[in-house]
């Protein structure tokens, strides 16, 4: 097995296994833009082989995607996964959006720039039946951080602050046609769950 010969294996490098293994099952994302992250993407590229063996034996596998830079920790059993609510699936689908509408002005990597208020606003063009409050906005917010799906660079009560929205929101939303997110949010919003 390749787990035995990780035990050969520099200190360092078992505990930039162990670190990186516990970002994944913590987060289950890992993307080479965030800066906590980059190093550890890197290492689990080069790695990828134990990865896939020690994960295999929970049922587990990593997909990386080297082109975006992101890697997911997919659970091949669904079980364990993120639950949002109504309201928090419409804020990851904006956020989708946006990475798509934005991604194209974006030459250096594969990261997005918003802000708080480009939420509000996309949000606002559905005309959805109530407006979004700004405590379910930031739970949410703080809730897809964790996940390394976005990050934030001031305070998320301000709508002028900015979101950094990472390639690891296409692991979690890989649609080929951004017109689906606008079509799962209507079905969505006309309690078709199902359809979407």
């Amino acid at each position: 097995m390749l787990l035995d010969q990780m035990k050969e294996f520099p200190r360092e490098v078992q505990d930039n296994f162990q670190r990186t293994c516990n970002i994944l099952l913590s987060s289950n994302y890992i993307s080479k833009d965030k800066k906590d992250n980059t190093k550890y993407f890197y290492f689990l590229v080069n790695y990828k082989q134990y990865f896939d063996e020690f994960f295999s034996c929970i049922g587990s596998e990593v997909v990386v995607n080297n082109e975006l830079g992101c890697a997911q920790l997919k659970n091949n059993y669904f079980q364990g996964g993120l639950r949002l609510k109504k309201e928090e699936t419409f804020i990851i689908l904006i956020l989708r959006i946006l990475y798509q509408e934005k991604l194209i002005n974006t030459t250096l990597n594969n990261t997005v720039q918003i802000t708080i208020d480009e939420i509000h606003n996309k949000y606002q063009t559905f005309g959805f039946k109530r407006k979004i409050f700004k405590t379910e906005l930031v739970s949410a917010l703080r809730q897809f951080k964790k996940y390394n799906i976005i990050d934030n660079l001031g305070d998320m009560q301000m709508s002028s602050t900015k979101l950094l929205i990472f390639s690891t929101i296409t692991l979690l939303i890989p649609v080929v046609n951004i017109q689906e997110c606008y079509q799962y949010i209507v079905d969505l919003e006309n309690g078709r769950e199902d359809n979407a």
